[in-house]
């Protein structure tokens, strides 16, 4: 089995691979897009002979960290061929993947598991949830006036393209999770909308909160005509929801939740911080769900831990393992705090013993030490383990609003 690179004249047999192991077909108009989305000296392919039988690649992004930002490899669009399975093809385009992040200098991968169970024996390590959440309109009233003096305004996609990219832009440094976007990602992925992406739905809809004429937050959705028994019974199906502010993010939910002949709004990946259960006087009526997010795996210890900051100050030493690649093991002394950090090999006694997959976990702040070592997966004493909660933890939880 051959792991390398793919050539542009391969592309078709690469995305070949991805249509049999996930189900799907893709058809030819689409597939120029496909491939203008992606890196492709970033793309690698499993050859058998000459037939594609694996596919995987990353994506070149900025993460954001609690305080900071790291480069990473977003790893995506991993598959092998039903023909192939459980003959290693997996295994080895993840060790030739992860080489090739490392090569380039990023200190993290991370991503979106299709199978939870797959990617923690390549040091991944559950990082963010995700969260889905359904409100009836009917059910929830609001126990205060808005938060802010802002109104909502509607734009039609090329308004939303001149609008949504920068008001993400200046939300994305202050939320860990969140990741760069590129003019291309933007144009082919969250603003684009061919009709099969609609399943039963309208067009994508673009709503932005503004106050004072300048723009604060948006939210992107579908609506869904529905009726029962001669009722109106619609359904709004919100994706992305970004907030500078919470008057912002108050607002446009009033504005979803004071639809008419609305029965329902879905939101499918919903921030965990979400203002929306604490300003309804019925909390339960919104209910939620919860599932894993993004997964993050570190390959360069003392690259990923200085590259964030920490809630209070502190030391710790850490001795990591890593037993699929070996390039995390060893023991870093971490000094860290509200300023800055530095995280550096050291010969000294370990305070906590770790996996780069619990490593992985807790890098964003949103598991705890604590969790993990109830859970036997994280090992020191009580007092190293409320330090490092201390250190790690952030004011908000980590959210990838985005699966790539």
């Amino acid at each position: 089995m051959d792991i390398r690179i793919i050539q542009p004249s391969e592309i078709d047999g690469f995305i070949s691979v991805m249509e049999h192991a996930f189900g799907f077909e893709m058809k030819p108009e689409r597939r120029e897009e496909f491939a203008a989305k992606f890196e492709l000296d970033r793309l690698i392919g499993a050859f058998d002979g000459e037939q594609v039988v694996g596919s995987g690649g990353a994506i070149s992004f900025d993460l954001t960290v609690p305080g900071g930002t790291v480069a990473c490899g977003g790893t995506t669009v991993i598959s092998v061929m039903p023909t192939h399975r459980r003959r290693g093809v997996l295994t080895d385009m993840m060790r030739f993947h992860l080489d090739e992040v490392a090569g380039r200098g990023e200190p993290v991968a991370a991503l979106w598991a299709s199978e939870a169970p797959i990617y923690g024996r390549f040091g991944y390590g559950r990082a963010t949830d995700y969260y889905r959440m359904k409100v009836s309109p009917s059910r929830v009233s609001f126990t205060g006036d808005p938060l802010g003096t802002g109104t909502v305004r509607l734009l039609d996609a090329d308004g939303a393209g001149k609008v949504l990219p920068e008001l993400y832009e200046r939300i994305r440094p202050h939320r860990p999770g969140f990741l760069t976007r590129t003019d291309a990602r933007w144009r082919l992925g969250f603003l684009n909308d061919p009709p099969e992406w609609r399943d039963g739905g309208t067009p994508k809809r673009f709503a932005v909160y503004e106050e004072d004429g300048a723009a604060q937050g948006y939210v992107m959705y579908r609506q869904q005509e529905k009726w029962e028994q001669g009722l109106p019974a619609n359904v709004v199906d919100t994706g992305s929801m970004h907030a500078a502010t919470p008057a912002a993010e108050d607002g446009l939910w009033r504005y979803l939740l004071a639809m008419d002949l609305v029965a329902t709004v879905e939101s499918w990946n919903t921030d965990p911080n979400t203002l929306l259960p604490h300003v309804v006087a019925d909390s339960r009526r919104v209910e939620r769900s919860v599932s894993d997010g993004m997964w993050v795996r570190i390959l360069d210890v003392p690259g990923a831990l200085a590259a964030r900051r920490y809630q209070t100050d502190g030391r710790l030493v850490l001795e990591v393992s890593d037993p699929f690649r070996g390039s995390a093991a060893g023991t870093y002394a971490l000094v860290g705090g509200p300023d800055g950090a530095e995280c550096t090999p050291t010969d000294e006694a370990a305070d906590l013993r770790l996996d780069a997959r619990e490593l992985g976990s807790v890098y964003l702040g949103g598991v705890t030490f604590t969790e993990l070592s109830r859970a036997g997966n994280i090992s020191g004493s009580a007092d190293a383990i409320r330090r490092a909660d201390l250190m790690f933890g952030w004011p908000l939880r980590p959210w990838c609003p985005e699966v790539f």
